[in-house]
């Protein structure tokens, strides 16, 4: 087994590898088990090394940069043990896959967030150990998200077999290329069909409210130019991924109903999420990501975007 690899108190480019890899939070919890399975299907997919990350904390820690315990302290070694569980686990399963534990000392999300830095993906669990089954997301998988440098996928939604299908929730004027880049390269690699979802909410001037016939000229309008841009944005990638079967719906109003309704079909939903401004590591996660990551019955991707 490899020699768990600590991770800096900054972010910095990896000298040890300069290999792709996929990162997963694992801390034996059952939603942990399942997004270790995940990664390990990502990183295969990739061509990537896994890396099993298992974050631990003291009460007396502050919340802030993950740091290494002195040689030999007994806590380390525990929590590399669980770390080490994970990897072997999945390494009898994968055996071509290469993969690495770690054990590092802070809070999980500002852990998975370095360790993810040079990543081409963040894995974790809905709800790890500690949390309240009452609640819909885990502090830590909802703050990872909002940490993350990279795509985070959040491993929820019912127990159930594949579907076929991935779903991809786009704003044309929002980060949409981003979105559909990572949607399309997963249903690829799946081997599955890819729906994209744009949905258009229309706020018409009060002037228009007593004037019918400009209302729906307006209305014909802003629909015929999505529905092209939507079209250039998917004839691109459907060149560069012509075995990908897509189909577009486009629909006015609210997103919320009709993205959680297509998330019982999905095997996974993408969304974007735009990168904090001014310098600021990780994502604000926006009204449409948000609904699905507290809610969607699959996994929910999330793409960061400019």
């Amino acid at each position: 087994m490899a020699e768990p690899v600590m991770v800096s108190t900054r972010p910095k480019r990896k000298v040890e590898t300069m290999e792709p890899s996929v990162v997963v939070g694992y801390d034996q919890s059952p939603s942990s088990e399942l997004a270790l399975d995940v990664a390990a299907a990502e990183a295969a997919w990739r061509g990537a090394e896994l890396i099993v990350v298992h974050a631990f904390h003291r009460m007396t820690d502050v919340a802030g940069s993950p740091h290494e315990l002195p040689s030999g302290d007994p806590r380390q070694a525990a929590a590399l043990r669980i770390a080490e569980h994970g990897a072997e686990r999945i390494g009898s399963r994968h055996l071509d896959l290469t993969v690495h534990p770690r054990a590092v000392v802070g809070f999980a999300p500002a852990v998975l967030a370095q360790a993810s830095v040079d990543a081409e993906l963040l894995v974790v669990g809905h709800r790890g150990h500690g949390g309240f089954a009452g609640l819909n997301l885990g502090s830590v998988a909802l703050r990872s998200v909002t940490h993350a440098v990279c795509p985070v996928v959040v491993v929820r939604g019912s127990d159930h077999p594949p579907r076929g299908l991935v779903v991809a929730a786009v704003d044309i004027d929002d980060g949409a290329d981003e979105v559909l880049d990572f949607a399309f390269a997963e249903a690829d690699r799946r081997k599955v069909r890819l729906k994209v979802v744009s949905t258009l909410e229309i706020l018409w001037p009060f002037a228009y409210a007593g004037d019918s016939g400009q209302l729906h000229h307006a209305e014909d309008e802003a629909l015929e130019r999505a529905d092209m841009v939507l079209g250039e944005l998917l004839h691109s990638r459907q060149v560069k991924y012509p075995d990908v079967a897509v189909e577009h719906e486009l629909v006015q109003g609210s997103p919320t109903a009709v993205l959680d309704a297509a998330t019982k079909d999905a095997d996974l939903i993408v969304a974007g999420a735009r990168r904090r401004a001014h310098g600021h590591q990780g994502l604000l996660v926006g009204p449409t990501a948000t609904p699905l990551l507290q809610h969607a019955d699959c996994m929910v991707a999330v793409v960061p975007h400019d």
